[in-house]
């Protein structure tokens, strides 16, 4: 009986190693020696890709924050922020590989604080005054 109970767990190990062999072949394309990341073709893995293209935008942030100031200045700070902040949910977080509806539990409330924002930045500093 013993033999039995062994072998059918053995099955069962191997049966739970191939299904989760198949739901983790999404993310292949991240163990290749090459890439393609925004339709170049790089000699290096994706990772390793994508975390070269976010040291290159972190440096370019350094240097727009050293330059004297100006609103141009900030707002590219904060454009680069957000590309930054994408390529780590897209990559990183694999939601470019996960359910879109996990995009979209993203997206909306990000979208819902910068009307928020926007709103708020409309009201003058000194209130309306009445």
């Amino acid at each position: 009986m013993s033999d039995m109970t062994t072998a059918a767990e053995h099955a069962h190990d191997i049966a739970q190693a191939a299904a989760s062999h198949e739901a983790h072949d999404g993310h292949e394309d991240t163990l290749l020696p090459t890439s393609r990341l925004f339709g170049i073709e790089l000699p290096v893995p994706l990772y390793t890709a994508v975390f070269g293209l976010l040291a290159i935008l972190t440096i370019i942030e350094v240097i727009i924050a050293e330059l004297p100031d100006g609103g141009l200045g900030v707002t590219l700070l904060v454009v680069l922020s957000s590309l930054k902040a994408c390529l780590v949910v897209w990559y990183y977080m694999h939601l470019r590989s996960d359910n879109k509806l996990y995009a979209l539990a993203l997206i909306i409330p990000l979208f819902l604080g910068v009307i928020a924002t926007i709103f708020l930045i409309a009201v003058p500093m000194t209130g309306y005054g009445y």
